[in-house]
């Protein structure tokens, strides 16, 4: 199986797995040591049902591991962030802590990570059939990765998973600061036409530079999307998809 695309590139927290527990511990020690504090957290077990609900509320607007220390310094002060402009204007206010805190957040997951890994990648469960799919098109040499998490955590969980992606096929925080970067050199990598890629993506906000660029650009439906996300994408005339119809937008051929 193959794609009509002659590339492929997926996001990957939201799209291919669900993050967002694994996410919440991480966050949650890497806040406790910025506090100067030495609590640390194992599981989801450790939250109640109150701070997994208002972490999952407000999860889906991150974008790359500094910006939890906005989730995790709202939910501190109890700032409640239910549109794109209020959390916009919290990463122009607390821009200065972005990057130092991202920092403190690596560190935290390669300790949780380090801890026992197989407990960490259950922290990831994968969506539907998305695997099947990327092994697919991994045998053309049409699959690409680009993501705002670091590679070494996204080549543990595949491997998990039966799917070896080689690195100079992931774009990762270290490579990348915006999606359109990532698909304007996965491009000049192939020497390809901006209408043979397409970018897979939940988050809206990484979308719109591709689209407006000139890409194809998929808003997934699935996963922990906000209403918001979906209507900017149809906004923006950018499909949104869901896991039912992706092999036939990404123009599977047996």
């Amino acid at each position: 199986m193959y794609s009509l695309y002659k590339i492929v590139v997926f996001d990957f927290d939201g799209v291919v797995c669900d993050s967002t527990d694994e996410c919440m511990v991480t966050s949650w020690n890497a806040w406790e040591k910025w506090e100067s504090r030495k609590e640390f957290r194992h599981s989801i077990e450790d939250f109640s049902i109150n701070e997994k609900s208002s972490f999952r509320q407000m999860r889906p607007r991150v974008r790359g591991a500094g910006e939890y220390y906005i989730l995790r310094r709202a939910l501190n002060e109890g700032i409640i962030i239910d549109n794109q402009l209020t959390y916009d204007n919290l990463i122009k206010e607390w821009h200065d802590f972005i990057e130092p805190f991202k920092k403190v957040f690596f560190e935290m997951r390669e300790l949780l990570r380090n801890k026992d890994v197989d407990e960490w990648v259950k922290l990831h469960p994968i969506y539907g059939n998305i695997i099947t799919i990327m092994k697919n098109l991994q045998l053309h040499d049409q699959l690409y990765i680009a993501t705002l998490k670091d590679k070494k955590s996204v080549q543990t969980i595949l491997n998990k998973n039966g799917l070896n992606i080689q690195d100079n096929h992931i774009f990762d925080q270290s490579q990348i600061t915006s999606k359109i970067e990532a698909m304007d050199k996965i491009r000049s990598i192939n020497k390809c036409n901006k209408s043979d890629m397409v970018l897979i993506d939940d988050n809206v906000t990484h979308l719109l530079q591709p689209h407006l660029n000139g890409y194809d650009s998929f808003q997934t439906s699935w996963g922990n999307v906000p209403q918001e996300y979906l209507a900017i994408a149809n906004n923006y005339g950018i499909e949104v998809i869901s896991k039912e119809n992706l092999r036939n937008r990404l123009k599977l051929i047996e």
